[in-house]
């Protein structure tokens, strides 16, 4: 725990020493002959993968030079290996920039094993989304709510031992005694098709995930949806209990509320440490502009994707707020949601 609290203190010098022009300021920043490459934290056909494709041609339209745009897909570790890899090894010239989940936002906190990257010394862009994670049996399994699942092993395809679907699994076991058993080692997408195969019983990830990559399951009633690992409930799973109201420990409360935090900025884009101030002010104003494009709104909606943006600036407060969590609030995070309950002083 005294890596989380190097980073809390040090929290507000790197707030002021990672500030940039502001988004008005006109630079002559340009990637013009370059190839600008995403580096998405997940597989091919997951929801992380499916925003940053959609986006990627509005990219090149609004950065200046109207550079190429490619998309890596980088799923190892949960996709903690995609934001290790921006942050130590791709280019800092504004020609590499990341989106993930929320499972690499909170594992600097949340991992008992060594993280290379560090959130406030990253340049954010912007967020896509609210994560609205639920956890979903599918249709032929049998159970039918929460108290069938706290009677019976649940087994959920997860992307990590440490990922968002693994740590919601297991922050449900911990504060609700369900008995989801999290199965390592999938990708966004070949845990869906783990699920349609019967190989896990269910899924815990977002409905703006499966939304895009799987509507015909959600039209079709395919899953069987259980609880809201979310802030809100969605308008069209009202009935769907959410499982913050199940928690009455108020130390369990905030640490639900703390897991839930890089969730309101869920799909954000970011910066390595390093580039060029003027590079940052032009990929917040190409986020800005994009969001506006009444094109780019007309393809989301063809590709059933909800967008609830976060600016840059936005973006950089919720993770300085993550900073400012008290350390016991971390700790019981951790102990409920890692497989091992381990908590290191």
């Amino acid at each position: 725990m005294k890596r989380i609290l190097r980073r809390t203190h040090g929290a507000v010098f790197l707030a002021v020493g990672c500030a940039v022009l502001p988004a008005s300021a006109q630079t002559n920043f340009t990637l013009q002959g370059k190839i600008v490459t995403i580096y998405v934290a997940g597989g091919a056909g997951g929801g992380v993968d499916a925003y940053a494709r959609t986006i990627a041609p509005f990219f090149s339209k609004y950065m200046p030079g109207n550079p190429a745009v490619n998309i890596a897909n980088m799923p190892g570790a949960g996709g903690a290996q995609a934001v290790q890899y921006l942050y130590n090894v791709a280019p800092r010239d504004g020609s590499a920039i990341g989106s993930t989940n929320a499972g690499p936002i909170a594992q600097p906190f949340l991992e008992t094993s060594p993280i290379t990257y560090e959130l406030n010394k990253m340049h954010w862009i912007g967020s896509l989304a609210r994560g609205n994670t639920v956890c979903a049996v599918w249709h032929t399994v049998d159970v039918k709510s929460l108290a069938d699942a706290r009677k019976k092993v649940v087994t959920v395809a997860s992307t990590g031992a440490r990922s968002a679907p693994t740590r919601s699994a297991l922050l449900m076991n911990s504060f609700m005694g369900t008995q989801f058993k999290p199965i390592s080692g999938y990708t966004g997408g070949t845990s869906l098709l783990a699920l349609e195969r019967g190989e896990v019983d269910a899924t815990c990830t977002t409905l703006n995930s499966l939304r895009t990559t799987r509507p015909q399951w959600l039209a079709e009633g395919k899953l069987r949806i259980l609880v809201h690992v979310a802030m809100e409930v969605d308008d069209e799973y009202k009935d769907v209990p959410r499982a913050i109201d199940f928690v009455e420990n108020p130390l369990d409360k905030a640490a639900l509320d703390f897991f839930l935090l890089p969730y309101e900025f869920n799909n954000p884009y970011y910066l390595p440490p390093g580039v060029p101030a003027e590079s940052v002010v032009s990929w917040r104003k190409a986020f800005d502009e994009t969001m506006k494009d009444p094109a780019y709104a007309a393809e989301t909606k063809k590709r059933l994707q909800e967008v609830e943006p976060k600016s840059g600036e936005a973006v950089e407060k919720l993770v300085q707020q993550m900073y400012a969590t008290p350390l016991d609030v971390v700790k019981r995070t951790i102990s409920a949601s890692d497989p091992t309950g381990k908590v290191t002083d």
